[in-house]
């Protein structure tokens, strides 16, 4: 057999090594996940095992999100080994990474894979490492013992007679189709599927054309399995942004999205390169189809982990889709699913003004709204930035000058996904959950503006819905219905509470829906209603509508009359198909139900039907005259054209109409897999698209929170604060003589600014023109690029911004709010910045003085830093530093570490969102109460000492600052192992400690939350005593 040699790439169009790189990068970050996968849904034996090195467990979203790429593939290989065929079989895989798929049916189906083999095709260096695993792997090459292993500079890298692996760039289609002649022989004597899973994408969109055309060519029976992403809203929807974020700041850019962002033009793609037929199918649309999976098959997976992430999941699998093409088939092709009918129907013009501050704090999701009192209403519990809450965040029209007494205390816990429900000055808040494996059953009613503890559900539970009912003489009840439990089963029963009888079942009459949680429950007139929606414990979208009427007969009893509309409003309604949602809300404005957001049973929903109105004049209506009109029944909101501003994601949010004809939606975002989490950063207040339409909703000043101190109660008013002036403490300036006077001073672990010490002639050199040639204006560097005055690490107010350096000190010069913290230039995530061997032409510039010889001794690094009028956010860090000032002036404001917990520091997290500054011209600082806050004002020449975890943040008081900051080592012991680059780190016994508390949290999870939190409070008043004494 003749030898082919690894080709040099010969193509104009050819990827970089480093983007090479770059693209084979994203294998190692996919083939981990996979392993997570694999781990835990797999059965044994495991095979992706053997090439990763160290196994990291993924979120249950990014698990179950790759278990349905990988099942999908599978799914599609075994259908094809399946089919009757006169020919061998051959599948060739384009891009196949580290994926051992053949050597899991060699090992599942054996009998499948008589006369067939398969092909690995990817980069040489890739293939390669592949190769070589195999080779020394024995569970691996048992399974092709007549495997040969040629030189690596071979084309053909491996070889047997059921496995090829092949190392060849995918632009190399001359060499790749020697390769598989010299293999094959003739590939037209083969039924051939070919795969690429998310590999094509990565390709300039020529390229991976012109691959699709060769391989249609190869045999009259070739099939093509393409899954990658796709754009199911166009590339606007906050998911989309922030997935192509994710793959830019890679610098892996995606790009066939965007020649081909639909199925249909995925579609239109393959029948131009010469297949006969080509159907694609969102994940999303395959999860929820029982001939692709099964009910049991979905259930099934929920024995491995617990999972709620449904709005999550629904998004990321709507963003990707599998298409199968065929050679050898001719169908239409097309969207056979979308609307042909909807663009007729009516669009009520309404408009969705945002209200969204450069500076936000109000992020949570999965809240419960709270009314408070007119113009006001509170957004309680949900998950925020780094855990559940149990605190409440006000909105307000207008600024609040008046206590707020009728919020949840923060004794009630914290929760996500519970429910409050309104009757009269009343409110009863139910349920939710801790973890998808702790729901909670305690209720809380609001009565008199107090909060009390009322009868506990039956069966704790979570996604619950719930509404108010009156059943006339005085008597007020709330209806609950579905929900899920601790086991994870789905709830069906309907429960009545009142304050006299508690939780009751109630009697049905008609027939009973199908269990859900997440279901919309609304109420018409109190005593008549819908319900809609909600997802099935097998996890599809249920797409049913029912109304139901509560009544008391004359002897007394209760009972629920349903009756299911289904059937006579599908085929009579063009926008029924986007009524039944999971994770949505419902809200009654004028004689309209207003539905927003959440998902469908075809995955993400189009702007045009995000939110849409249900006329209840329509309904009845038609209720009385099935044969009446019903196309006015639903409309879509026709916000997609009148809204401005960023838009919304609208899963986790909460609405609430707060005026006649206005729906206010707060909170809100998703994890967006593993491309990063999207916040929803603001309000958004739904009315009539009039020229004068206005939105000022805006949080409260929060309280200076409850994320890291939930068992403190809140009055819900802004926490009171005292102005610096009346407080600060001046950090005191001292003049040393030698090393013993500093190690003194490092000693009594107290912020001191040193006087009088010769750092060199950067304090007269370092001017804008001297930096600029001393470093060089093209060198590249990364600075912040704030929004707003106040940086939040948090919120992540500011992008990341690779420029010159001339361009940069330019623009902060001219008052850009920038701020460059500089980094190794050589290796950033490896190494600690150091400013001689990062910036060598200001080495000489810069030096500490004999007197912090010990700084010098146990240096750690020494970033340069410059800022622009920008504040830094409120932090700690672990190591003790000195900030050595050498051009414009800093104002600083320091608290002690003692003060932490009341700074808003969540657990594990060493920066706040707290900004004591209003602003850069601000005088006169505020602080938290209780807080001992210390001031320093840095001049050039002064240097600050900094001790460990003091928490501070700085303002420039002139236009720019310069400063070299030199962080070092003053503990002999403690510090955390491993590689620290930032030096921030927090010391061992800390992290230790935090992974000790979740064991010791998780050891109470199969207790009632009652009992489980006495004694949760018992340890944590032990672990005070202890950090006392």
């Amino acid at each position: 057999m003749p030898r082919l040699r690894c080709p040099g790439s010969g193509q104009p169009d050819a990827k970089t090594d480093l983007e090479k790189g770059l693209v084979m990068g994203t294998n190692g970050s996919s083939i981990i996940s996979k392993r997570s996968v694999e781990q835990l849904y797999y059965p044994e034996p495991h095979f992706i095992r053997y090439f990763v090195k160290k196994r990291q467990r993924r979120s249950p979203l990014i698990n179950r999100g790759y278990w349905l790429r990988m099942y999908a593939i599978e799914h599609t290989v075994k259908v094809f080994l399946e089919r009757p065929s006169d020919r061998p079989k051959v599948i060739i895989n384009f891009g196949c990474g580290f994926d051992p798929l053949p050597f899991q049916f060699l090992t599942h189906d054996p009998a499948l894979c008589q006369n067939v083999r398969f092909i690995d095709v990817d980069y040489h260096k890739l293939m390669v490492e592949k190769r070589n695993t195999i080779h020394k792997t024995a569970a691996l090459s048992s399974l092709i013992p007549d495997a040969e292993y040629p030189a690596e500079d071979d084309v053909v890298l491996l070889r047997s007679r059921q496995y090829i692996g092949i190392g060849c760039d995918l632009v190399e289609l001359s060499e790749l189709e020697k390769s598989l002649r010299s293999e094959l022989g003739s590939p037209s004597d083969f039924s051939i599927l070919c795969t690429a899973e998310v590999s094509l994408t990565y390709m300039d969109v020529k390229s991976a054309d012109a691959l699709l055309q060769w391989a249609s060519t190869l045999s009259d029976d070739t099939n093509f399995c393409l899954l990658e992403q796709y754009f199911p809203d166009g590339p606007g929807h906050p998911f989309s942004q922030t997935m192509m974020n994710h793959f830019q700041k890679l610098r892996t850019p995606l790009y066939s999205i965007h020649e081909y962002p639909s199925l249909r033009k995925q579609e239109q793609r393959f029948v131009d390169a010469g297949w006969k037929y080509a159907n694609a199918k969102s994940l999303w649309e395959l999860w929820s189809d029982s001939q692709f999976l099964n009910d049991l098959q979905r259930e099934s997976l929920d024995k491995y982990e617990a999972f709620d992430e449904w709005e999550e999941f629904a998004l990321f699998a709507s963003h990707y889709f599998l298409l199968l093409a065929s050679t050898k088939r001719s169908k239409t092709n097309g969207d056979s699913e979308e609307p042909t009918r909807e663009t007729d129907t009516h669009v009520e013009q309404l408009r969705l003004v945002p209200q969204c501050p450069p500076r936000f704090n109000g992020q949570r999701r999965f809240g419960s709204i709270v009314p408070i009192k007119k113009h006001m209403v509170g957004l309680h519990g949900g998950l925020g930035l780094q855990t559940r809450l149990s605190s409440a965040q006000a909105y307000s029209e207008s600024e609040v000058n008046h206590s707020i007494h009728d919020m949840p205390p923060t004794s009630i816990g914290a929760r996500m996904c519970h429910s409050t429900t309104v009757f009269g000055e009343q409110c009863l808040l139910t349920g939710g959950r801790a973890s998808p494996t702790m729901p909670l059953g305690d209720c809380w009613l609001k009565s008199n503006g107090k909060w009390n503890q009322v009868d506990s559900l039956p069966i704790p539970c979570f996604r619950h819905s719930t509404v108010a009912v009156d059943l006339g003489q005085g008597s007020k009840h709330v209806l609950l219905y579905g929900g899920k439990s601790a086991t994870g089963d789905t709830l069906g029963q309907f429960l009545l509470w009142s304050e006299q009888s508690g939780w009751n079942e109630i009697n049905i009459i008609g027939r009973t829906p199908r269990a859900r949680f997440g279901a919309s429950l609304i109420s018409i007139d109190n005593q008549t209603g819908i319900m809609f929606g909600g997802m099935s414990q097998g996890g599809v979208v249920l797409n049913d509508f029912w109304t139901w009427q509560i009544s008391r007969s004359d002897e007394g009893d209760i009972s629920l009359t349903l009756e299911e509309l289904t059937e006579k409003l599908s085929t009579r309604m063009p926008l029924f198909r986007w009524l039944g949602r999971f994770g949505s809300t419902a809200n009654l404005m004028g004689n309209k139900i207003i539905v927003s957001g959440g998902i469908t049973v075809d995955g993400s929903v189009p702007q045009k039907y995000e939110i849409i109105l249900l006329d209840i004049s329509s309904l009845r209506s038609f209720m009385q005259d099935p044969l009446s009109h019903s196309d006015s029944i639903l409309a879509a909101a026709g916000i997609a054209i009148d809204s401005d501003g960023p838009r919304p994601l609208l899963v986790g949010h909460s609405s609430f109409p707060v005026a006649e004809r206005k729906v206010l939606i707060v909170g809100g975002g998703a994890v967006c897999f593993s491309f990063g989490t999207y916040w929803n950063g603001g309000t958004w207040l739904l009315q009539d698209a009039t020229p004068n339409a206005v939105n000022e909703w805006l949080p409260v000043e929060p309280s200076i929170d409850s994320e890291q101190s939930p068992a403190r109660t809140i009055t819900a008013t802004p926490q009171p604060v005292v102005t610096s002036a009346d407080s600060l403490v001046t950090v005191s300036r001292v003049k040393i003589a030698s090393p013993r006077d500093f190690r003194t001073i490092v000693d009594k672990s107290r912020p001191v600014i040193l006087e009088g010490l010769d750092i060199g002639p950067c304090v007269e050199s370092w001017t804008k023109e001297y930096l600029r040639n001393a470093v060089g204006h093209d060198r590249k560097v990364v600075v912040h690029d704030s929004r707003s005055e106040h940086m939040d690490f948090q919120t992540k107010n500011f992008t990341y911004v690779t420029k010159e350096f001339g361009t940069f000190l330019n623009e902060v010069h001219a008052g850009s709010r920038q701020y460059l913290r500089a980094i190794s230039a050589q290796k950033p995530s490896e190494e600690p910045a150091n400013l001689s061997t990062d910036f060598p032409g200001l080495k000489d510039d810069f030096r500490l003085p004999p007197e912090l010889s010990l700084v010098s001794e146990q240096a750690h690094s020494s970033p340069l830093r410059i800022s622009g009028p920008v504040i830094l956010w409120l932090h700690y860090d672990v190591l003790a530093n000195v900030l050595c000032q050498v051009r414009g002036e800093k104002k600083l404001i320091l608290y002690p570490p003692w003060d932490v917990s009341k700074l808003g520091f969540a657990p594990g997290a060493s920066s706040s969102s707290i900004n004591v500054f209003q602003n850069t011209s601000d005088s006169q600082p505020t602080s938290p109460y209780g807080t001992t806050p210390h001031e320093a004002v840095m001049k050039p020449g002064d240097i600050l000492f900094l001790p460990p975890l003091w928490l501070h943040t700085a303002c420039p008081t002139a236009r720019v600052s310069v400063a070299v900051n030199v962080f070092f080592r003053s503990l002999v012991q403690g510090y955390a192992p491993g590689r620290d680059v930032y030096g921030n780190r927090d010391l061992h016994a800390y992290e230790k400690g935090r992974k000790d508390v979740e064991k010791i949290a998780r050891s109470f999870d199969r207790l009632p939350s009652d009992v489980a939190r006495f004694y949760l409070d018992r340890l944590a008043d032990e672990l005070r005593q202890k950090a006392t004494t």
